[in-house]
């Protein structure tokens, strides 16, 4: 087999105030070809996982395209076109058997709503006959349109989203399966939920209403396999902050062989069952996260008690911009305890002030709004240059092992007993290389405050005695409904109804 892959990896958050532009794509992953795409082998994203697969099946590769972008604001349009050409008309997939598409599947341009939509059906209309499959993940977006000209699909199961690799390594699956039965397509069928689920209760590595899904739809495939017939079912949550019309949580269930007739009635009845379950575990899913102020002011750490305390609404990896200024001055009016964390601002400003003053130096800093003080203004600071570095690092993971980092040039500032980490570029901190290039040892640091939500567990889940989200005025906060929404129904986000 010949396989086609091509990469379109962006999450877009409509309330943050940039753009993506080139840079960014360049910053993270922006390759073409066969050489250029070995960087990923070993790794656990989804390209990683395209290596391996082939090296068990036998399978050829032959990369067009890997474009991936941190999260953050719609992506300009002239990138996206560049893009979405260079993949659609690329003459290395006029001899393949099949395509793979990885793709995140909330990625907005700013001119087109649904980017993975007009990739994959220009696909289709080049290759009418050809098996094409696509990887999403857990907070996709997917159209109608889009689930019409796919033969299969696949969802990431887990959040943390710890399965990029075995993501991939499934829809290679239903290609391969597609490809050796020697022609005709697959089916994808859509159903929606009528609701966006908030992902602040969806984690996946305990007990919860996400948890409860997935195994609902793993059982269903259980049961379409028992009686021979090739379904996969993969459940979704979507993802608001992206604003698009088309924001709904639901299902893709996929049915290999869609000329039977027993498959498909089982795949409309798989569809049915997972929507009706999914709406009715919807108010699990509602967030009821305390205000920075008010769960700073407990002084929870007071009894020994080692704390992260998570900021979700600037969560880099929800499109946060790394800037908003809540609970760094909330933090600072607490009695944190000495050698306490923050993590993260993005400010290139403040880390040249840093470099120019030195190791060592005290300097005045405002930090956070810089880049937009709607979420608050910035916070004075009277700080010591602790240390200073280039940004880089390898991430060890389990979420996106071997992937390589640059944050640009950071500086480590000390306020009173906090170490506050800047950064010159917006990434998450929720490695622990992240941390360890700034000299932290993060079993050591009794409160760390950081930019992130629930792919911080992946890592730092055992690494504190206790863990709170808190809320602020951000760009993907938890009382969605103050976010100035122009697309969605609001009553799509009303998880009471």
């Amino acid at each position: 087999m010949k396989i086609g892959i091509a990469r379109l990896w962006h999450e877009a958050n409509s309330f943050t105030p940039s753009h993506i532009g080139l840079a960014h794509f360049l910053g993270r992953e922006y390759g073409k070809g066969n050489e250029e795409a070995q960087v990923f082998r070993g790794t656990t994203v989804e390209t990683g996982g395209a290596f391996g697969w082939a090296e068990r099946s036998g399978a050829q590769l032959v990369f067009s395209r890997l474009a991936a972008s941190a999260p953050g604001g719609p992506v300009e349009q002239s990138v996206l076109n560049t893009i979405i050409d260079e993949i659609a008309t690329d003459p290395a997939f006029d001899e393949v058997d099949g395509i793979y598409l990885s793709m995140h599947g909330s990625c907005l341009g700013t001119d087109d709503p649904s980017p993975e939509t007009t990739l994959v059906t220009r696909l289709r209309a080049r290759f009418p006959d050809l098996p094409i499959v696509a990887s999403f993940d857990m907070h996709c977006i997917p159209t109608p349109a889009l689930a019409a000209a796919l033969d299969g699909a696949t969802i990431y199961r887990k959040y943390p989203h710890t399965d990029m690799r075995e993501t991939a390594e499934r829809a290679l699956d239903l290609l391969a399966a597609l490809i050796l039965r020697g022609g005709g397509h697959g089916a994808v069928t859509l159903a929606r939920c009528d609701l966006v689920l908030p992902s602040f209760n969806m984690r996946t590595d305990e007990a919860g209403p996400m948890t409860e899904i997935e195994a609902l739809a793993l059982a269903l495939e259980g049961q379409a396999a028992a009686k021979g017939l090739p379904i996969t079912v993969y459940p979704y949550a979507s993802f608001a902050y992206a604003d698009s019309p088309e924001a709904n949580a639901g299902v893709m269930v996929t049915n290999l062989t869609p000329e039977d007739a027993t498959a498909e009635a089982m795949t409309a009845e798989t569809a049915s069952r997972m929507v009706a379950e999914m709406r009715k575990r919807r108010a699990a899913f509602i967030p009821d996260l305390p205000t920075a102020e008010a769960f700073m002011a407990t002084g929870s750490w007071a009894d020994g008690r080692r704390w992260a305390i998570l900021e979700p609404s600037d969560n880099p990896m929800s499109g946060g911009a790394g800037d908003t200024p809540g609970l760094l001055a909330a933090a600072l009016k607490a009695d944190l305890p000495e050698g306490s964390v923050f993590a993260f601002f993005d400010d290139p400003g403040a880390v040249a002030a840093a470099r120019t003053a030195g190791k060592g130096a005290q300097i005045a800093l405002c930090l956070g709004g810089r880049i937009d003080d709607r979420f608050g203004a910035p916070v004075p600071v009277e700080a010591v240059v602790e240390r200073l570095t280039d940004g880089r690092f390898v991430n060890t993971g389990p979420m996106e092992t071997g992937i390589a980092v640059n944050l640009g040039n950071t500086a480590v500032l000390r306020v009173g007993p906090l170490k506050i980490l800047v950064t010159s570029g917006g990434y998450a901190p929720n490695d622990p290389e992240y941390f360890r290039l700034h000299g932290i040892d993060i079993s050591k640091v009794p409160v760390l405050l950081a930019k992130a939500k629930n792919h911080f567990r992946a890592s730092f889940g055992t690494q504190f005695d206790a863990f709170a989200q808190v809320e602020t005025p951000g760009p993907a906060m938890a009382e969605a409904t103050k976010l100035p929404f122009r697309h969605i129904p609001p009553e799509r986000l009303d998880l009471t109804r």
